[in-house]
């Protein structure tokens, strides 16, 4: 990879249009599956998601759930992870910031699970041609950062449309309930995500822990 690939400015990545590319035109989600609610640190809350669908994608909604194929091809739901912080992203290969920061999301990851239960999901957008991302692009995002954290494919674009992205990355800050903390369209610092955990984690345990 080239230097020019992975720098970008910190403000973020506005949208390109795509170019006339050809794709993978098999990849993504089958609408008739199903995601099982995946176990996590917290698990007396898993059934109250398992109807979990959203309001909306500004500061204060419920982020929409969603349905989409991760590095391994299985499908993957929003409402897996309730119950838990979240980070969650969209991202291009052509955007220096989203590099940057999954370059340190491995080890970013590691330290949130230092303090509590918290995932990281990226959407994997476009490709380094503004095209929509393919399953390649999503194997090889995985391999270059050593992720181990679920990347799944935004396919065509559409979930990544309804969420009115203005610039890459695009982040959530989601609290284990679903709520929106905070949307911000740059690369927030490191700091930054972990203060969120730190604070989710102290304001949403003793409602989210199964009581005895």
């Amino acid at each position: 990879m080239t230097l020019a690939l992975v720098t970008g400015l910190m403000s973020g990545c506005s949208p390109r249009n795509p170019l006339e590319v050809a794709g993978d035109d098999d990849d993504g989600s089958s609408p008739e599956a199903t995601c099982e609610v995946a176990d996590n640190g917290w698990p007396g809350v898993l059934a109250e998601h398992s109807s979990y669908q959203g309001t909306g994608v500004s500061q204060g909604d419920f982020l929409p759930n969603f349905q989409l194929k991760d590095q391994h091809g299985n499908d993957t739901c929003l409402n897996q992870f309730l119950g838990s912080v979240l980070i969650v992203d969209a991202s291009t290969r052509w955007c220096g910031p989203c590099n940057e920061a999954a370059a340190e999301s491995a080890v970013l990851w590691e330290h949130m699970k230092e303090i509590g239960p918290s995932w990281i999901l990226t959407l994997m957008v476009q490709d380094f041609t503004a095209a929509p991302a393919t399953s390649r692009d999503v194997e090889e995002w995985v391999d270059m950062y050593d992720i181990e954290y679920p990347v799944l494919l935004d396919v065509q674009e559409q979930t990544s449309a309804s969420w009115q992205v203005n610039s890459y990355p695009l982040f959530f800050f989601i609290a284990p309930t679903g709520e929106i903390i905070e949307r911000i369209e740059q690369r927030p610092p490191e700091a930054e995500i972990l203060a969120f955990v730190q604070r989710a984690v102290e304001d949403w345990a003793s409602d989210l822990r199964p009581q005895d």
